[in-house]
């Protein structure tokens, strides 16, 4: 069975090897390139594992930031 890693839209991993899908998986919650995705780990269409948006990194948490600061330039 194939192993998938997905971060957001994006497909980082496709293959049979569990070593190289769960090396992929890790590195990409690390890589700040994909802080605001959520990224998963699927084995055929079976989810094994997901690291979610960090706070801070999502959409809602910027526009959230921007009006807070748009609100201090008074």
């Amino acid at each position: 069975m194939d192993y998938t890693i997905n971060a957001g839209n994006r497909t980082l991993y496709s293959g049979s090897d569990p070593q190289e899908a769960r090396r992929v998986f890790l590195e990409a919650a690390n890589d700040p390139a994909y802080f605001e995705c959520r990224i998963q780990l699927l084995k055929g269409n079976q989810l094994l594992g997901e690291f979610l948006e960090r706070i801070g990194y999502r959409q809602q948490d910027k526009e959230m930031l921007r009006s807070i600061e748009k609100g201090g330039e008074r």
